[in-house]
């Protein structure tokens, strides 16, 4: 790796530490061609998943690369039609069949910002593509091993679809995190596990927001990211653009329910926006910060609370990982 930057090197370990936090292995590592990679490999019922994980410095690109058995060579015209469908119900990720070795393919990626790796969308993409795994590797071993045609197998998949598995291989202690259901420009992370971690953004940075918390403890996980969502229109409305300076330079801002959302019933709580650091303990438990000084100065934090929870202003109400 004589070839790489030290925060090349750096970013290539935190990837191997969040595989690792997966419990899965590392082999086969190797830098080629300027890009840095290893090989892990799973054990599924029925087959075999090898996983490909892999770094471009110059592209500040994250990869990884989901390898099944190569095809039936009969298959593929089929298989083809079959993955145009699946596709269609993915959004970050997507299968292709490499056309060299006719082995299948299932891609994602995340783009590394602000000079270190986010390290929670990295395994976020790791678990999204576990459970890609599980809910349509049952479609692709019908077409390969019955007489099921593309269309008749999609349309059971679409008849069982609330059946499927929603939760994939997951083993640290944010195995119950859940995402907004609504479709926005960034995610929302939030958990109903023991010990919780706050509910909080990731990706508004990239559009020149902050990244908003709020104590998992104030509405539960699902209220909270809606509550999240409301207060991102919010304040991108160019007639509250100064609310939000003023948040940045020290203040906190006392919204209403329907102040952020119209047409909701009103309410008796004062919602607070106040900036928090990366120093500050619920900061750190949200965004898994080994080190504050990692995050870039791009990045700044909202963070939200109900008027009158003064605990969920502390340090130390978040220490012990939020099990209260």
């Amino acid at each position: 790796m004589e070839n790489f930057t030290a925060k090349d090197k750096k970013i290539f370990d935190d990837m191997k530490q969040c595989v690792k936090d997966f419990g899965l292995n590392i082999a086969n590592e190797k830098s080629d061609d300027g890009v840095l990679s290893w090989f892990s490999m799973v054990d599924y019922p029925g087959y075999n998943l090898g996983i490909i994980f892999s770094y471009t410095p110059s592209h500040s690109l994250v990869e990884v690369y989901m390898r099944y058995a190569a095809l039936p060579i009969e298959t593929i015209p089929a298989m083809f039609e079959l993955l145009n469908h699946i596709n269609s119900n993915l959004s970050l990720n997507h299968y292709f069949i490499d056309p060299e070795t006719k082995t299948l393919v299932l891609r994602s990626g995340i783009y590394v910002t602000n000079y270190f790796l986010n390290k929670e969308m990295f395994k976020m993409v790791i678990r999204q593509n576990l459970g890609i795994s599980d809910s349509f590797m049952p479609l692709i071993k019908k077409l390969i091993f019955t007489d099921q045609n593309p269309q008749s197998i999609m349309d059971e998949f679409y008849a069982m679809k609330d059946k499927i598995p929603t939760e994939s291989l997951e083993v640290d202690r944010k195995s119950k995190e859940q995402q907004a259901a609504q479709k926005r420009p960034f995610i929302i992370h939030g958990c109903a596990d023991l010990p919780v971690f706050p509910t909080h953004s990731h990706g508004m940075t990239e559009l020149g927001m902050p990244e908003f918390l709020i104590n998992h403890q104030a509405f539960g996980p699902k209220q909270n990211g809606g509550l999240i969502g409301a207060s991102y229109d919010y304040f991108c409305n160019p007639e509250n653009t100064l609310k939000l300076d003023a948040i940045k330079n020290g203040e906190t801002v006392k919204l209403t329910v329907t102040d952020l959302k119209p047409d909701a019933r009103s309410d008796t709580y004062a919602y607070c926006f106040r900036r928090v650091y990366p120093e500050f303990e619920m900061v750190k438990k949200a965004y898994d910060l080994d080190d504050p000084n990692q995050v870039s100065p791009d990045t700044w934090f909202v963070q939200i609370y109900v008027g009158g929870d003064d605990f969920a202003l502390t340090d130390d109400y978040y220490k012990d990982g939020s099990k209260r």
